[in-house]
């Protein structure tokens, strides 16, 4: 009792000097549930409106309050998977306008409005869906920078009306940082599932990449992966398949290093893995000789030749590989037998300088040689069926500056060759022996090519027959030009044009040309069943 009267008698003495103030209350609107976003290309947008009960419509200027966005991954209702926000409002601004540089998935995006005053927060929550730019389309593999830093940008096909670029896609996927972008690597493969081999070439490694997401790491480089023991010191910079007369997959996968060793996986013959090197004329045994980064073969659709080419730098001479029934002679390489009557001798003596594999003539593979007084010539080996038939040899070219070209592509539905240097383009007819500029294809002065290519679809199963229009299948025949600008003040100086090639009138068109790109050293066409 005594302490109940003592408790009345300090409420008694309670003289209500308290300062009261109104706490206002916030509401958020114009936020919207659900972002559909193209990650790496498209911009994440939100423009809240934030209104306080007593001050009305809050601004960005309103020092009395602070603005966040965060996000992360989400899995299923409102559960955030593990905490990990990430801050994608650094300036602290009401409205928010970023890249959506995430991997494609669904992500919770959260909007705060703090009062400083009392540290009183309001918050609203909004579903991100990031797709994939990378489901279909080219494919670029760049150089950034001094440092010849890889990465990969893609023209990505959203649908027929939307393609747009996406820049730098590998980075945030587990590319490990490498220098010296060497190419692309696409084998479509059906035999155990859909399950087609991505690799990207560098000068420190090659990479498989996973084939939806595109996700990757050190433990996916090819000698992993793919070689039954890894090659020490040497990196696959070229890699090529032997088509099948079926559209399920390969006869074989071949491959070149940067050390000049060359690798078969035979398919059929339980090749799981690369073996040994076999520039050898023997199983199993140490390197003979080196050869040049590059794999001759039938681009025809579908597979109509059981031999690959390729060019012994040492000796100067052309060796062949074989698909036949013997095992230990599909793990070796054979110089290629002169035939009577011949156009050349296969043992040239001369300097590969290029070589390129097509569809024209059923198959030909053309090699450009340079002797030792620096003139060129360029052979044609038709690879169709088993052999390695001379079908053309063009000497003494009237080609300006053909000596000097270091960028090369050969059409494969018109003896064309296209050829580059600085910043001109060139067309020469092999039928006719006459060049001609490309004034069509108009770069500046602080521009100069980088790449001349076709993409020559791979999946056999790509064609008007299966819902693809004519306009579709003939993108393959147009001449791509990538080019860099050096006068650039980022590293995004790059651009891809697209040329149909006018087979009557020796000339290109503009069909289109992104820009935005780093350097680009190869482009190939993300395909899709």
């Amino acid at each position: 009792m005594f302490l109940l009267v003592v408790s009345l008698c300090a409420c008694f003495d309670d003289k209500g000097n308290y300062d009261y103030h109104e706490v206002a209350e916030i509401t958020i609107e114009n936020v919207p549930e659900v972002i559909e976003v193209l990650g790496n290309s498209d911009h994440i947008i939100v423009n809240p409106k934030v209104v306080s009960s007593l001050e009305g419509e809050i601004g960005t200027g309103n020092t009395n309050f602070e603005f966040s966005y965060k996000i992360e991954k989400k899995s299923g209702g409102t559960i955030v998977l593990n905490q990990n926000w990430v801050n994608l409002n650094p300036a602290g601004t009401l409205n928010l306008d970023t890249l959506a540089a995430f991997s494609a998935d669904t992500y919770i995006g959260w909007f705060a409005v703090t009062d400083k005053r009392s540290g009183i927060q309001t918050s609203a929550t909004f579903d991100i869906r990031v797709s994939s730019p990378t489901y279909e389309g080219w494919m670029i593999l760049c150089e950034e920078g001094e440092n010849a830093r890889v990465r990969m940008d893609m023209i990505s096909v959203i649908s027929a009306e939307r393609i747009i670029p996406a820049y730098d896609l590998l980075a945030p996927l587990g590319l490990p940082e490498s220098k010296g972008a060497k190419g692309i690597a696409f084998y479509p493969n059906r035999y155990y599932s859909p399950n087609d081999l991505i690799y990207v070439m560098t000068g420190e490694g090659a990479y498989k990449l996973d084939r939806e997401t595109f996700k990757t790491d050190k433990s996916w480089e090819i000698g992993f992966v793919d070689f039954i023991l890894p090659p020490e010191g040497e990196y696959v910079v070229r890699y090529e398949t032997v088509n099948n007369a079926s559209n399920a997959g390969a006869l074989a996968c071949l491959c070149v290093t940067d050390a000049g060793n060359a690798y078969a996986q035979v398919l059929d013959y339980g090749g799981a893995a690369f073996e040994y090197p076999i520039n050898t004329s023997e199983r199993g045994k140490a390197p003979e000789y080196r050869v040049a980064p590059y794999v001759g073969v039938s681009m025809a659709r579908l597979g109509n030749g059981k031999t690959a080419l390729f060019y012994d730098m040492d000796n100067k001479r052309f060796m062949g590989w074989k698909y036949g029934y013997v095992a230990d002679a599909m793990q070796t390489l054979t110089p290629v037998a002169d035939p009577e009557n011949s156009l050349f001798s296969f043992k040239t003596g001369m300097e590969l300088v290029y070589m390129e594999s097509t569809r024209y003539s059923n198959g030909l593979v053309y090699s450009v040689l340079q002797d030792a007084g620096g003139k060129r010539c360029i052979y044609g080996i038709n690879m169709s069926n088993n052999g390695f038939v001379q079908e053309a040899k063009y000497e003494n070219l009237n080609a300006p500056d053909f000596d000097k070209a270091t960028i090369f592509a050969f059409h494969s539905q018109f003896p064309y060759m296209f050829y580059a240097v600085g910043n001109k383009v060139y067309l020469h007819n092999l039928g006719t022996n006459t060049t001609y500029p490309m004034n069509n294809i108009a770069l500046g002065e602080n521009e100069t090519v980088t790449m001349l290519k076709f993409n020559l679809y791979r999946q056999c199963s790509l064609s008007d027959l299966n819902n693809q229009s004519d306009e579709f299948m003939a993108r393959q025949y147009e001449l791509m030009v990538g080019s860099y600008n050096t006068a650039a003040p980022d590293n995004n100086g790059g651009k891809l044009g697209f040329y149909p090639v006018e087979g009557v009138n020796n000339s290109v068109t503009k069909r289109a040309e992104y820009s935005g790109f780093a350097k680009i050293k190869d482009v190939v066409y993300r395909e899709r069943r």
